[in-house]
C-alpha cells in the first residue's frame, strides 16, 4: 500500500510540473484509488468484527446460550444473549467475493456437529483446509486458530494462527490461491432476524447459509465488571465476596468442592466462598469448582462456573503494616506466616532495604539526613501482596515555614546557544530531568542538577508544532502549539520517555503560546492560557480542567479590579492556579503592568509591583516548598538594551497576608546580564520544582538570548 501511495505521490509531482497539462484523469484514477481503499478498510473492519461475532454465535450453541433480541443499526445488527453478552455483526449483504470470485462462510459438519471455516467458489462450499487440518470456528480452549482479514494494497488477506495470535500465515485454497476480499459492503452476514414462527434468531451468511439460535427471555449471572474470573486463589479460611449481576433469575443452586461453602444473596447479588479451615485442609479438596446454577422462566438454566484453589499467600499482622521510626538507621524485623517459602521482598525507594529470612523479614532505614520522608516494602507470594508502610522522621533541623532567604545558590548556568537555538520554554519533570524547548525542533532534555544534556524528545503527533511546554504536579509533560490553520491543539505525555496524545482542541489562532499546568493532566488538573497576541492589554485567559483525565470544554475568564485601582492589564503574560483546592487562588503577570496579580473567583483582590523599569514579567510558575507556596515570575524586554536590573521575583503566596507582604528580587547569580540580555521578545521562562527529599527547591530560568541555569534553596534551620 505504501509503494502504491509513493507512486501516486510522484506521479502528481511528474504532471504538475508539465505546464499546460490537463490532470483531471489523474486526478480521477487518484480519487478513484483513494475511495477502494476506504472501502476495503470498511470490509476489512467488518470481516475482522464479523469473525468475532461467529465464533460468539457458535460457542453460545456449543454452551446452549440463547438470543433474547436483535436490534438493527444503520451499518448493522447488535445481538443480545440471555447470559448478557452482546456482539455487533455488519450487514453484508451487498458485499463482493473475492478477487478469485470466493466468499468465506462457515459450514457444519454434520457427522461431528462442529462448524469449520469453508469457502464459496462457484456456488460450491468446501471446507477450508491448512496442511490438511479443517479450521474449527470455535474449539476446546487453546485449540481453536485465530482468524482475520490484513489489508495489503487494494486486497485484503485471510490469515490463519494456531498460536494464539502470535504467528499468522496465509489462508489458501487447495490449488495455492489466497483467500481474498477485494471490497464492498463488507462483513460476512447477509442479514439477522428473529423467525416468530419458529421463535429463533436467523444469521444467514453471504451464500444463503444460516445457524439459528433459539430465541428466549434473558437470563444471566456474571461478575459485575469486565473482569469475568475462570479461576482464584483462596488461602485457607478465606472467605471471599463477589459482585455480580443478574436477570430473569428464579432460582440458585451452589456446588462446592469437599469442605468449602458457598452460598448466593439473590436480593443483594452478592456470590460468598469460604475456603476449608486449616483444621480440615487434610480432607478437604484443595482444587476444585465452584458451580453456580441458577434457573429462569420457560425452564430455562444455566450455569456460572470458575475453579477454586489453595493458593500461595503471605499474610503479616496489622500491627507491622505501618512502621515508623527516628532519622538514625534503624532495622525492624516483620514476622510472616505463608505456606511457601518463595517470598519476594520489593523496597520503593533507595534508603529502604528487605532481607527475606524464614518467618521474617528484616527492614532497614538508612540515616535520614533530609527531611521527613515515607517509603513502603511490598511482600509478594504468588497469589497476593501485603504492603508495609515505613515512615523516618527527618535527619536535619528545618524551618517552620518556605525557605531560607539567604540560601539561594547557583548550581550551574550555560548559554542556551550550547543546547537548542531558539528556545522559548521550560519543564522541571520531577527531580531528574529539566527539558528545554524549542518550536519545530525536537526537545532536549537536560540532566536537572548539572545541565549535561541527557537526550531529545520524540514529540509524535506534536511535532513541528510544539510552541510550548510545561510539566503537571505528577511529572507528566504538557504540549500546546500555538496559531495553526485550525486553532491549537493540547498534548500530554507521561514524563520524558512517554507517547504525546492530543487531548484538547479548540478553533482559535489567540491562545497556545504560553500555558501552565497545577494538578495531573492524567487526573484533576487545571490549565490555563493567556490572551497571547499583542494588544492594548487585556487580563482574558482561558481556563480547561480535567476529571480523571477527562478535559472540558475550556471556560473563558476575565479578571475584574474590584476595588483595584491600578492597572491591570497584561501583555504577553501568563496565569497559574496556586493548587488544585476549590475556590483556590489564582494568579497573572504580563509584560505591560508588569505586576504580580492575586484573584480569587474572577476578581482582583491584591496586586504587588516588581519595581522592574526596563523589563516586564512574562512568564509565571507556583511552587509548595516546607509548608509555604511560592510564586516565581521571571521578566524580560523587547528592547535592544540588556538588562541591569533583578529579572527573576518571588512572593509568598501562602496566604493574602503573606502575598501583601511584598515581592522581592531572586538571587540569580553576580550580575543578572550574565544570564540576560535584551531583545527576549517575551519568550523568557520560568519553572519551580521542589526536591522530593523536601529540603530543597530548584528555580530554573530561560532567557532565550543570553543563558539557562539553575538556582537552587534550601529550608535548612542551621
Amino acid at each position: 500500500m505504501k509503494k502504491l501511495l509513493y507512486l501516486v505521490a510522484a506521479a502528481c509531482v511528474l504532471f504538475a510540473s508539465c505546464e499546460g497539462y490537463d490532470d483531471t484523469a489523474l486526478k480521477n484514477q487518484i480519487q478513484g484509488i483513494e475511495d477502494r481503499l476506504t472501502e476495503l478498510e470498511k470490509t476489512v473492519a467488518a470481516l475482522n468484527q464479523d469473525i468475532a461475532g461467529v465464533e460468539t454465535l457458535v460457542d453460545a450453541m456449543q454452551k446452549n446460550v440463547y438470543v433474547s433480541r436483535i436490534v438493527e443499526g444503520e451499518t448493522g445488527y447488535t445481538v443480545y444473549f440471555t447470559n448478557g453478552e452482546q456482539i455487533t455483526i455488519a450487514n453484508g449483504k451487498d458485499g463482493a467475493a473475492g478477487k478469485d470470485g470466493v466468499t468465506v462462510t462457515v459450514k457444519l459438519d454434520e457427522a461431528d456437529g462442529q462448524y469449520y471455516w469453508a469457502v464459496v467458489k462457484d456456488g460450491v462450499t468446501s471446507f477450508i483446509e491448512v496442511d490438511g487440518k479443517r479450521l474449527i470456528v470455535k474449539g476446546e480452549k487453546g485449540n481453536t486458530p485465530l482468524m482475520r482479514v490484513v489489508m495489503e494494497g487494494e486486497t485484503g488477506y485471510w490469515e490463519v494462527s494456531y498460536d494464539n495470535g502470535e504467528t499468522y500465515e496465509r489462508v489458501k485454497l487447495a490449488d495455492g490461491t489466497p483467500v481474498t476480499t477485494s471490497g464492498g459492503a463488507g462483513g460476512l452476514f447477509k442479514a439477522a432476524y428473529i423467525d416468530e414462527e419458529t421463535n429463533t434468531a436467523v444469521f444467514e451468511f453471504l451464500n444463503g447459509d444460516t445457524i439459528e439460535i433459539e430465541l428466549r427471555s434473558a437470563l444471566y449471572i456474571k461478575f459485575k465488571g469486565e473482569e469475568q474470573f475462570e479461576s482464584v486463589a483462596f488461602d485457607l479460611g478465606m472467605t471471599k465476596s463477589f459482585e455480580m449481576e443478574a436477570e430473569g433469575v428464579l432460582k440458585t443452586v451452589v456446588t462446592t468442592p469437599d469442605e468449602w461453602k458457598a452460598s448466593y444473596d439473590k436480593a443483594t447479588a452478592v456470590l460468598t466462598v469460604t475456603a476449608p479451615s486449616a483444621e480440615h485442609a487434610s480432607c478437604a479438596d484443595l482444587k476444585g469448582e465452584i458451580a453456580l446454577i441458577y434457573f429462569g422462566e420457560e425452564n430455562q438454566s444455566s450455569v456460572l462456573s470458575f475453579n477454586a484453589y489453595i493458593g500461595v499467600f503471605v499474610t503479616v499482622a496489622d500491627e507491622y503494616l505501618s512502621l515508623s521510626t527516628g532519622s538514625a538507621e534503624h532495622t525492624f524485623e516483620v514476622p510472616y506466616t505463608t505456606t511457601d517459602d518463595a517470598i519476594e521482598a520489593v523496597a520503593s525507594a533507595e534508603w529502604l532495604t528487605a532481607v527475606v529470612e524464614e518467618g521474617i523479614v528484616k527492614i532497614t532505614a538508612s540515616k535520614n539526613v533530609v527531611a521527613d520522608r515515607e517509603g513502603t516494602v511490598t511482600l509478594k507470594a504468588d497469589d497476593n501482596e501485603v504492603v508495609i508502610t515505613v515512615k523516618q522522621t527527618s535527619g536535619v533541623a528545618l524551618i517552620e515555614h518556605g525557605m531560607r532567604m539567604d540560601s539561594p545558590e547557583v548550581m550551574w548556568a550555560k548559554p542556551i546557544s550550547e543546547i537548542v537555538a531558539g528556545a522559548t520554554s521550560i519543564a522541571a519533570v520531577g527531580d531528574d530531568y529539566l527539558v528545554v524547548n524549542a518550536p519545530n525542533a525536537a526537545p532536549v532534555v537536560l540532566n536537572a542538577l548539572t545541565g549535561e544534556k541527557v537526550g531529545t524528545i520524540d514529540l509524535g503527533v506534536m511535532a513541528g508544532a510544539n510552541a510550548h511546554i510545561t510539566a503537571d504536579d505528577a511529572g507528566n509533560l504538557v504540549i500546546s502549539s500555538y496559531q495553526e490553520a485550525d486553532g491549537f491543539r493540547i498534548a500530554r505525555m507521561k514524563g520524558v520517555e512517554g507517547t504525546p496524545e492530543v487531548f484538547i482542541t479548540r478553533a482559535s489562532a489567540d491562545y497556545g503560546k504560553d500555558l501552565s499546568v497545577v494538578g495531573d493532566v492524567y487526573g484533576a488538573s487545571r490549565i490555563t492560557m493567556m490572551y497571547s497576541p499583542w494588544s492594548t492589554g487585556t487580563t482574558g485567559h482561558l481556563l480547561y480542567q480535567t476529571v480523571d483525565g477527562v478535559a472540558d470544554s475550556g471556560y473563558w475568564s476575565k479578571i475584574a479590579a474590584g476595588s483595584i485601582t491600578v492597572k491591570l492589564d497584561n501583555n504577553n503574560g501568563d496565569v497559574i492556579y496556586r493548587d488544585m483546592g476549590q475556590g483556590a487562588p489564582y494568579f497573572m503577570v504580563g509584560y505591560s503592568s508588569n505586576r504580580f496579580v492575586w484573584a480569587e473567583n474572577g476578581t482582583a483582590l491584591a496586586v504587588q509591583d516588581t519595581g522592574a523599569i526596563n523589563s516586564g514579567a512574562v512568564c509565571i510558575d507556583v511552587e509548595k516548598f516546607n509548608n509555604a507556596y511560592y510564586l516565581v515570575s521571571a521578566s524580560d524586554t523587547y528592547f535592544t538594551y540588556s538588562l541591569n536590573e533583578p529579572g527573576i521575583f518571588i512572593a509568598d503566596v501562602t496566604s493574602l497576608a503573606h502575598f501583601q507582604a511584598g515581592v522581592v528580587p531572586f538571587y540569580t547569580g553576580e550580575g543578572y546580564q550574565e544570564w540576560a540580555v535584551g531583545a527576549a521578545g517575551g519568550e523568557t521562562d520560568v519553572a519551580l520544582h521542589a526536591s522530593s527529599d523536601g529540603v530543597y527547591m530548584y528555580a530554573y530560568v530561560l532567557h532565550p538570548n543570553g543563558k539557562i541555569g539553575c538556582v537552587r534553596v534550601d529550608c535548612l534551620a542551621e
